[in-house]
């Protein structure tokens, strides 16, 4: 009667145990694909990430080779190093597909930011380059028309108008254009000296401080075109209005 008892028992617990065993295998096959499924969803904001950056170094890069005003050797470096960043985003990118943990993967994601801070240094870097490439663009076709406008306040004083006001706001112009280049010139020098910093915080503070400095200076650069343009608009109206002046004077010379 006991050993009756006990195979019963035993049976009953070899049957439990069948009976458990697929239970956890089937807990452990979901488990396993909660985890791939995950690292899939993981893998797929990292794409997003690095193909976002990408196309923004990529916007640069057109930006860049555009620019006209900036020396051969800064827009040399600016375009290296925003190449070698695309480059190695491209890198990672496929590194990352090709994770099979979970550690790696949260690594190799990590260094989107981590390792690829200069990211966030050649943008802001390029960005005030290319700000400075196009004031200075303005810049020239500004005083170009400076040059017509002297010519035409010329010759109202030649006709006999007085030009003494319409003179100084000439001067002014080219003061706001000459101080515009100086600002245009500071900002792509403060942004040059950037460098990774590699965690170092002197040197991000460095950065961030250069940084503060160009664009500082971009704005200062745009504040004075649009003095210089006011000029212009000033300048228009003045000869417009000593116009009816000088046709006179050279009417009563002629009489």
């Amino acid at each position: 009667m006991t050993h009756s008892i006990y195979k019963q028992a035993v049976i009953t617990a070899a049957l439990g145990l069948a009976l458990v065993a697929p239970a956890f295998a089937l807990a452990q096959t979901a488990s396993t694909t909660v985890s791939a499924a995950v690292m899939t969803r993981a893998k797929e904001k990292a794409n997003t990430e690095i193909d976002r950056r990408v196309k923004v170094l990529q916007d640069l890069a057109v930006r860049v080779g555009a620019m006209t005003k900036v020396t051969a050797d800064f827009k040399a470096n600016l375009n290296t190093n925003v190449q070698t960043q695309i480059s190695g985003l491209a890198a990672l990118k496929t590194k990352i597909a090709a994770d099979q943990d979970g550690p790696t993967l949260r690594a190799d994601i990590s260094s989107i930011t981590q390792a690829y801070r200069i990211f966030a240094l050649v943008v802001p870097q390029a960005r005030i380059a290319a700000a400075a490439d196009r004031e200075a663009t303005i810049i020239n076709m500004l005083a170009g028309i400076g040059a017509k406008l002297q010519a035409r306040v010329q010759a109202a004083g030649a006709a006999g108008g007085n030009v003494t006001d319409v003179t100084a706001e000439l001067t002014r112009m080219g003061e706001s254009l000459g101080s515009a280049q100086a600002h245009a010139q500071a900002a792509v020098a403060s942004s040059a000296v950037l460098v990774p910093d590699g965690g170092d915080k002197d040197k991000m503070k460095a950065n961030t401080d250069a940084l503060v400095s160009a664009r500082k200076e971009v704005g200062a650069a745009h504040a004075d075109l649009a003095a210089a343009r006011k000029s212009v608009d000033t300048i228009l109206k003045s000869l417009h209005a000593l116009a009816p002046a000088a046709a006179a004077s050279a009417s009563g010379q002629a009489q």
